[in-house]
């Protein structure tokens, strides 16, 4: 399958999945002022890792790594 994540600098940032049409949302992931996704393998594991800027003006935060489980990240 084929799988692209957008990140949103506003709100939830969304995983979607081709459906042979469309796109289609299949998960949403609580980010903060997301910037970008990056899309790694190691180790025969899929990872996303996203780019979060700031929470209600701070920002000190974390970015955070998603390890795929067969369903989601």
């Amino acid at each position: 399958s084929s799988y692209l994540a957008v990140a949103n600098g506003f709100l939830d940032s969304v995983i979607y999945r081709w459906n042979g049409v469309g796109f289609a949302a299949v998960q949403s992931i609580r980010t903060h002022a997301a910037r970008d996704w990056e899309y790694f393998c190691m180790n025969g594991s899929s990872y996303l890792i996203v780019a979060n800027l700031q929470s209600g003006g701070n920002y000190d935060i974390a970015s955070v790594i998603y390890q795929w489980n067969g369903c989601h990240f």
